[in-house]
This record gives C-alpha cells, structure tokens and sequence, in this order.
C-alpha cells in the first residue's frame, strides 16, 4: 500500500471515529492535535471526561488488528502528547486514554468493524 493510500485511509477512518463518538454523545475537542512530542488523532470531551483517542485503521485481510500497532513507545508519546496538551488547557474532570480500531473493506471505504477500546491503557506507563 503506498503511502498516499495509507494517508487516504487513515484519514478517513478518523473521520469515522469522530463521527461514531459524536453519535455516543461526546463532543470533539481538537482532531490531529500536533506538538513536539507527538500527535493525538482525536480529543474528544463530554462535560466529566476528557479523552484522548488514537485511531487505527486497517484493511480487511490485514496480518494484525488494528488496535496491535499501539505500541508502548506510542503510548508513551501520547501521554507526552497529552501532558503538554493539558498544560496548556487545565482539565479538571477524569481523563482516558481509548484505542479506536476500524476495520476497512478491501476495496472501497465500508466499514467491516469499529471496535471502541475504553481505558485502553493506563493514564502512566
């Protein structure tokens, strides 16, 4: 898959992430929030919780499940991610980190399967 498709992809999974929360009630805070230490795809809010969501997004067929390629050294970077995004909006209700992990037709941009990982993992590693 070349980059580009890869690109495509996981742009549109996102979408479809943010769109699934909505539809559960939460509110989206920032989408692609950038920063020295990393990128967080979605920042989601309801009025008690904050949460920090990564999204992954793979083709049917694929050799690992999407929410696989969230990695330790990933998660350390999006706690550092987050640490300097609350540093610069102070938050006081609960925060969570959630895996969102979309499964894609082959061919095409259906949806196979979205699995919504809650406390994904833990708030320090």
């Amino acid at each position: 898959m070349s980059n580009d498709t890869r690109h495509t992809l996981g742009a549109w999974g996102e979408e479809q992430a943010a769109l699934y929360l909505v539809n559960r009630g939460y509110r989206i805070v920032e989408r692609g929030y950038r920063c020295r230490f990393g990128e967080i795809d979605i920042i989601a809010g309801s009025a008690e919780e904050l949460i920090f969501c990564e999204v992954k997004t793979r083709r049917q067929g694929a050799l690992a499940e999407p929410q696989e390629a969230v990695s330790i050294r990933k998660q350390r970077r999006l706690l550092k991610t987050a640490d300097w995004y609350l540093n610069q909006h102070p938050w006081e209700g609960d925060l969570r980190f959630d895996v969102i992990a979309i499964v894609a037709r082959k061919i095409g941009f259906d949806i196979v399967n979205i699995e919504w990982f809650q406390d994904a993992f833990p708030g320090e590693l």
